[in-house]
């Protein structure tokens, strides 16, 4: 009997035992839960740039003959619905609001040229003047066509090469 009272208890032990591992495992799985809102939010601010920072215009051989015209873009990429202006400088050699190429050797001797918008018209105009470019952002680059013109009839002018250096300005709000 003690062997059987013995057994009955090692018996009582392990039922015991493993009604506490039980519990203990269905307690850790039943913990409690509670949930919240984490609120993301950010603000877009209006923003501009440029596809290139250089842009390069070769307006070619030119003969006194006839005028010298060509073209380039300018890209401009700006978030969406915002609005800019885009304005070109006078330039590095600009005489007044005379736009002119300076001689490559010659430092004296210039030759006048115009920048248009694409009409080849419409002068394109510094920031803050009337003939600036303005358009609204679509999220994708815009091209913008600059029309380069040397004009005729300049006999004064050096064989050789010109160049001047004209400054893009961005505006947004």
């Amino acid at each position: 009997m003690a062997t059987r009272a013995h057994h009955t208890t090692w018996q009582q032990t392990v039922a015991k035992l493993t009604a506490l591992i039980a519990m203990l495992i269905g307690q850790s799985s039943m913990a409690a839960t509670t949930t919240g809102t984490l609120n993301v939010s950010a603000t877009v601010t209006d923003y501009c740039e440029l596809g290139a920072t250089t842009v390069s215009l070769n307006l070619g051989s030119y003969t006194p003959a006839a005028d010298s015209t060509q073209n380039t873009v300018i890209q401009v990429r700006c978030t969406l619905g915002t609005t800019y202006n885009v304005g070109l400088g006078l330039g590095t050699y600009a005489s007044g609001s005379t736009r002119r190429l300076r001689h490559a050797t010659d430092n004296t001797v210039y030759m006048n040229y115009e920048l248009y918008q694409s009409d080849g018209t419409t002068v394109w105009q510094a920031p803050g003047q009337a003939g600036v470019v303005s358009s609204t952002g679509t999220g994708a680059s815009q091209n913008l066509t600059v029309v380069g013109k040397i004009p005729s009839a300049q006999w004064g002018v050096k064989q050789g090469s010109y160049s001047d250096s004209v400054v893009i300005t961005v505006t947004f709000p």
